[in-house]
């Protein structure tokens, strides 16, 4: 559908302002939508910046030279701890290294894992490094070293690693077949493979790292890495990654949002979902049932909490950039 002007209104208001020698990709956004973080790309240097009141207010957080062979991954912001990856190189089965920032207490970011080794020194292969941070605790999944020689990445084995960062410690709560995990409100949650060749299913511990049980409803769920939940809504894709569902605490069942599409980097934000197919970034209400269209072409998204900041790419293939909170949105709504 035609996207309604009072989105069209917050869009516009929420427009990050880059200099005019500058890209400005957006990484992480915070919950409430106050601040963003974002890679600012000038001059064959890349600065990681903390952005308020639509860029006028910046803290810079790391710089890292652009040699356009590795350089800043990806990166999540919980209103207060940022982490992101450092890459060796763009190469599947790069060296990474994972560093948290207080923006609290300012000061440098400082080291918290890095790539594990085998006995040879040799970087154990394992996903893309996919960090997540939520109320100062951090998740990722890596590869881990069986000793074994020459193993195919389907075949190594991966953990689930819970970080603490006021304590500095770290706890792996599960090993086995995964896809990056995440945090769903007070629970952490992950995509697994039980056996070969078979769908993977969601998985869950608590944020202590116990055991703990998904909604029913969630049973059936593909469990897709294309999978996200703001521990309230929960939004996911079939087989292949096409056709998109949701569900949320007192639903029957789950609903379809969209179906025939490839779809990826499904975000929940409130009453929002957003996702990326082939030709744009959408975005689903689901107060009325319906989407819209949120970039021109292509673009992508991050969210945390109520808050998402789009991004795609602009006629100059410098990034235009907004960020909005899905609390006070005009609902969407299909045509009568």
């Amino acid at each position: 559908m035609d996207t309604p002007a009072a989105w069209k209104q917050a869009q516009t208001a929420g427009m990050l302002r880059a200099a005019q020698d500058e890209s400005l990709d957006p990484m992480a956004v915070a919950p409430d939508g106050s601040s963003v973080i974002a890679a600012s790309r000038r001059d064959g240097g890349v600065t990681l910046v903390r952005l308020r009141d639509q860029g006028r207010e910046r803290t810079t957080i790391h710089s890292v030279a652009d040699s356009g062979q590795g350089g800043l991954g990806l990166a999540d912001f919980d209103g207060r701890w940022l982490v992101f990856t450092i890459l060796a190189s763009n190469d599947v089965g790069s060296r990474w290294e994972l560093f948290a920032w207080d923006s609290q207490a300012g000061g440098a970011p400082r080291s918290i894992a890095r790539t594990p080794v085998d006995a040879d020194g040799n970087p154990v292969p394992g996903p893309f490094m996919y960090p997540w941070v939520d109320n100062g605790k951090v998740t990722w999944v890596q590869g881990v070293s069986d000793g074994a020689k020459d193993r195919k990445l389907t075949d190594v084995q991966r953990q689930v690693h819970l970080y603490d960062l006021a304590s500095a410690t770290d706890k792996v709560v599960r090993t086995g077949h995964m896809a990056p995990s995440f945090f769903a409100g007070d629970t952490l949650v992950w995509p697994e493979a039980f056996a070969v060749d078979t769908p993977t299913k969601l998985t869950a511990v608590t944020a202590q790292g116990t055991p703990a049980d998904l909604p029913a409803a969630l049973a059936a769920a593909d469990g897709s890495p294309a999978s996200a939940s703001d521990g309230t809504t929960w939004a996911w894709t079939g087989a292949g990654n096409r056709n998109l569902y949701a569900w949320r605490a007192g639903w029957p069942a789950p609903v379809m949002v969209v179906e025939g599409s490839a779809i990826d980097w499904v975000h929940v934000a409130g009453d929002v979902i957003t996702w990326t197919d082939s030709t744009a970034t959408w975005a689903a209400d689901l107060r009325g049932r319906a989407y819209t269209q949120m970039t021109p072409q292509y673009g992508g998204t991050n969210s945390h909490g109520t808050a998402v900041v789009v991004s795609y790419p602009g006629p100059d293939k410098r990034s235009v950039s907004y960020v909005f909170t899905s609390a006070g949105l005009t609902p969407l709504s299909c045509p009568q």
